[in-house]
C-alpha cells in the first residue's frame, strides 16, 4: 500500500536503508571534520586576541584537542573505508564570523572580548557535542562500533566544561 504524504507516521514506522544511514554518517563525519579544520584557524585567531592567560592556555588546549580529534576522525575514515570530502559548514562559519564581529571587531575592551570569546567557545563546543552524539547514534544504527567516538566526544565535553568554568570565574 502506498503511503500518502499526509499520513502521519511515527519514527518506528520509518525504515531507513543501511546505505542511506552510511551515507548520512559519512556526511556528518565530513561536516565535523571540515568544521574542525575551520575551527583550528579560528581558535588560533581568538587565542591571539584573548587577554587572560588562563583563557589563552585553555584555547591552546582546545587547539591541541581539535588536532587530536582530527587524527581520531582520520582513523574512523580508515576503519570504514571512507574518504573525507571537504563540504560547506555554514553553521560553524556563521558562528565564528558572528564571534569575530561581536568580540573582535566591535571595539570591545579586553575584558569584554574575553567574555564574548568564552561565550562563543562554549557555543561551538555545544555544537560539537551534538555532532558527536548524532554520529554515535548513526554508528550504532549502522552496526559500527560507536566507542571510537567516545574519546573525541569526551574531549568536546571537557572543553565545554573548561570554558564554562573560566567564564563563571571571569564574571563572578
Amino acid at each position: 500500500m502506498e503511503q500518502n504524504p499526509d499520513d502521519s507516521l511515527s519514527p518506528k514506522d520509518v525504515q531507513i536503508d543501511d546505505l542511506v544511514l552510511k551515507k548520512t554518517f559519512l556526511e556528518h563525519l565530513n561536516s565535523i571534520y571540515t568544521g574542525k579544520q575551520h575551527l583550528v584557524k579560528f581558535f588560533r585567531e581568538v587565542k591571539d586576541i584573548a587577554s587572560l592567560q588562563m583563557l589563552k592556555l585553555a584555547i591552546q588546549e582546545c587547539i591541541d584537542d581539535t588536532e587530536t580529534q582530527m587524527l581520531q576522525l582520520d582513523e574512523i575514515y580508515e576503519s570504514i573505508d571512507g574518504d573525507h570530502t571537504k563540504i560547506n559548514v555554514l553553521g560553524i562559519k556563521a558562528i565564528t564570523l558572528e564571534a569575530y564581529l561581536s568580540a573582535i571587531k566591535a571595539g570591545k575592551t579586553p575584558l569584554e572580548r574575553d567574555v564574548f570569546v568564552l561565550f562563543y567557545l562554549q557555543l561551538i563546543e555545544g555544537m560539537e557535542i551534538t555532532y558527536y552524539k548524532v554520529l554515535k547514534n548513526l554508528a550504532k544504527a549502522i552496526g559500527y562500533s560507536n566507542t571510537f567516538l567516545d574519546q573525541p566526544f569526551d574531549l568536546a565535553v571537557e572543553n565545554r566544561i573548561l570554558f564554562e568554568s573560566i567564564y563563571k570565574e571571569y564574571i563572578s
